[in-house]
């Protein structure tokens, strides 16, 4: 009976030390291996999987507790009730399984995270996904019938299906929206419904834009942003084009009039900032009126923000141009005569 004792001691401080130098040794290849992975991945510029290797620390470290407790306790033959070794087995297994497959998902979805700007919308409906699945495999495990679960979850899932019809269109249009990048957040966004503004949120249901000149919230679901003609600001590298519409009274010289329109707004996009100074201004003259020759002055701005204020000083200027060459900004006028 000692004997038995004496040998059973024995194992559980075997067990112990041997527990103890696994996890040693795990988290030790844990910090050397992923510092020596991480200066490789630096060194050649690859940022993406650097990053994704730190976020996935926690992961590795639970991996190796349950290796760790798996090689010390159970490889060695400790005496435990048959049936706790059977159901510590299958709870091991399929934790061990589990949390591979999360692991994983992990790398993927912090990948997913950098290439769709870092939108999380698909990421957690992927992670929501394989939770589910790693507890049915639990459940599985477990020895519960899961035939009654899914008959329950495909009509549960019908139901609710109809029920939350729009919110699963809004929800499945999000996706597209952050998985094309064609639009994201501060993009300045113009819909062919009239409504613009600046995007300040996306989230799984509505887009929120703030309207640059009112400072209003303007609501959008997903659906009819997906399904809009959008024109995106943010889009162009170039630049935005802008104009300013001028008009002059007959009888002026046009050659004139183009040439002093030109300088006037040479000297604004030359002395600012927020005006691409590569582009040069053109001058289109577009229409005979009542009372005046119309025409339009383009010139080109970095940014949808800055257009207003850069279009304010060229207008100011054009109107103190004209005035000093004399000339003419024509008013509408009409001539009333009485017959006797």
């Amino acid at each position: 009976m000692m004997f038995f004792y004496d040998r059973l001691i024995t194992l559980w401080v075997k067990s112990v030390v041997v527990f103890v130098l696994v996890l040693v040794v795990g988290f030790l290849f844990k910090k050397y291996v992923t510092k020596f992975v991480r200066s490789i991945l630096l060194k050649i510029g690859v940022i993406l999987f650097n990053d994704t290797l730190s976020t996935s620390g926690k992961y590795i470290s639970f991996l190796i507790f349950l290796s760790a407790l798996h090689i010390a306790f159970f490889k060695n033959h400790i005496p435990i009730y048959t049936t706790s070794v059977h159901n510590y087995h299958k709870i091991f297994y399929t934790s061990f399984a589990f949390f591979v497959v999360v692991f994983i998902v992990s790398i993927i979805s912090n990948i997913i995270s950098k290439v769709i700007n870092k939108s999380v919308l698909g990421i957690n409906i992927i992670r929501i996904i394989v939770i589910f699945i790693g507890l049915m495999l639990i459940l599985d495990q477990a020895g519960i019938k899961l035939s009654a679960i899914f008959t329950a979850f495909g009509i549960g899932s019908a139901v609710i299906g109809l029920a939350l019809q729009d919110n699963l269109v809004n929800l499945f249009s999000g996706m597209i929206i952050g998985i094309n990048k064609q639009i994201a957040k501060d993009d300045y966004i113009k819909l062919d419904s009239g409504h613009e503004g600046v995007v300040i949120e996306m989230n799984w249901r509505i887009t929120m834009l703030r309207e640059t000149m009112s400072n209003a919230i303007i609501i959008i679901p997903n659906r009819t942003l997906s399904s809009a003609i959008v024109t995106n600001f943010h889009l162009s590298k170039e630049g935005i084009t802008s104009f300013v519409n001028c008009r002059v009274a007959y009888g002026s010289d046009l050659e004139h009039v183009e040439k002093v329109t030109k300088i006037a707004v040479h000297e604004i996009i030359d002395n600012n900032t927020n005006a691409v100074k590569t582009f040069t201004p053109i001058v289109r003259f577009v229409d005979f009126t009542d009372s005046s020759i119309n025409f339009t002055v383009f010139f080109m701005v970095k940014n949808i923000h800055s257009k207003i204020f850069v279009q304010n000083e060229v207008f100011k200027n054009i109107y103190k141009k004209f005035k000093a060459e004399k000339i003419e900004i024509p008013f509408p006028h009409r001539l009333i005569m009485f017959k006797k």
